[in-house]
């Protein structure tokens, strides 16, 4: 599915293709810190990623597996807008930050992950397939 999206300020605008077998509900604790909340929708985009206005800030995390995952933010509001490899010429896989798409409430994920680190009073989604950690995905390595 393409679709675009942006910051809560409007001063980072991106575009991508959304690999809808790639929607997730993550409640691993980086994503519930990093949104504030119990969960995070993220996005696949295997193919199709790209800032068009604006300049995104990042920093460097080691994620679960181990591999470094630049995570892209808004330098003015603050708001993160995706994970990608790191290295900005490598191929891989770019997980979006399905809050910020302007169809954010068309992208309903097919799976929970984290599923370890839920709390335990957050409902199961319905129709989703939960997994305990991160499913392997190729080129994924939040």
């Amino acid at each position: 599915m393409h679709t675009s999206g942006s910051c809560f300020c409007g001063a980072i605008e991106w575009e991508a293709d959304i690999d809808p077998n790639m929607i997730a509900a993550c409640h691993c604790r980086d994503c519930q810190i990093l949104s504030g909340s119990a969960f995070r929708m993220a996005g696949g985009a295997p193919t199709s990623f790209a800032f068009t206005n604006g300049k995104p800030r990042f920093f460097e995390k080691t994620a679960d597996s181990g591999n470094i995952r630049r995570m892209a933010f808004c330098g003015e509001c603050g708001t993160h807008l995706a994970s990608l490899p790191p290295d900005s010429d490598a191929a891989g896989l770019v997980s979006i930050r399905l809050a910020t798409s302007v169809d954010f409430a068309e992208l309903r994920p097919i799976a929970e992950i984290f599923c370890d680190s839920k709390m335990s009073w957050m409902p199961t989604i319905e129709d989703t397939v939960a997994f305990p950690r991160e499913p392997k995905i190729p080129g994924n390595d939040d």
